[in-house]
């Protein structure tokens, strides 16, 4: 892949567009490219600051209280005549649509907010438990937490390690349950090229998991690869080229998936 090809799917792959075998190669030529890499480090943060803007406009704020008043009163005016005019029909289904198309608009900011904020606790617990060992809470063992908190988190070191997909010369350093700023993790901490990788676990119940590894955040100069299952999120989080985090992350998403699933249904 040549700089001119990478600038045409820069955009499509900051939104996770691009077919795998694509992907795979503008990650490939990534690892070569400086300038390529200083151009998207651009892209994925004027990115940021335009979600940011959105988000924070005071212009799209919705008062809380307007989704429950206005339904309330077409509660109130469907029962108050059971007849109803086709122009009192169209005007009441017409609300109820810019009801529910506010509501995908909250869910869909709340939900862009809910995963900087799982990214960002996610670098916190790699950072301050792998890396400086300085978390308020003492970690505790993997299956202690398995039968206490989260089913997930039983055998997970042997979903981690069992299928001989990760890259060759990773290592097992420790692994263990750990809480940062109230989240709780399931951690499995690894070592390749000098480097150490979390491997992280956590709850998302009530957030419609679900999807493909995606690999675009980055907190902290940290690189962050995450996939979902329909209730939790898997986190691999390291200080090494994101083609190498997405290398673990692809190899672990198939054992680690079914394991966590296989939990999912037992609960």
């Amino acid at each position: 892949m040549q700089c001119r090809d990478f600038l045409k799917l820069a955009d499509s792959y900051l939104g996770n567009e691009l077919l795998v075998e694509t992907n795979h190669d503008v990650i490939k030529h990534l690892e070569s490219c400086p300038d390529c890499r200083k151009e998207l480090a651009a892209r994925r943060e004027l990115r940021a600051r335009l979600r940011r803007g959105f988000e924070s406009a005071s212009e799209l704020q919705m008062k809380e209280e307007f989704p429950a008043r206005l339904t309330a009163e077409l509660r109130e005016a469907a029962l108050r005549r059971r007849g109803l005019s086709s122009v009192q029909v169209i005007g009441i289904a017409a609300s109820v649509l810019i009801v529910v198309s506010l509501g995908l608009i909250v869910s869909q900011r709340w939900r862009s907010r809910s995963d900087v904020a799982l990214n960002e606790s996610a670098a916190g617990d790699h950072r301050d438990c792998a890396l400086n060992h300085r978390l308020d809470e003492a970690p505790i063992d993997l299956e202690e937490a398995g039968r206490k908190y989260d089913r997930a988190y039983i055998n997970l070191v042997n979903a981690v390690t069992s299928e001989g997909r990760l890259p060759s010369g990773v290592e097992l350093v420790g692994a263990h349950s750990c809480v940062f700023k109230g989240r709780r993790f399931g951690h499995v901490i690894l070592k390749y090229r000098g480097q150490l990788v979390s491997v992280l676990v956590t709850d998302i119940e009530g957030q419609n998991g679900a999807g493909e590894i995606t690999a675009d955040a980055e907190v902290e100069n940290f690189r962050l690869a995450r996939f979902e299952t329909s209730r939790h999120a898997v986190y691999v989080v390291s200080g090494l080229s994101e083609g190498e985090n997405l290398s673990i992350a692809q190899a672990l998403e198939p054992s680690l998936s079914r394991h966590i699933r296989d939990a999912e249904r037992a609960t």
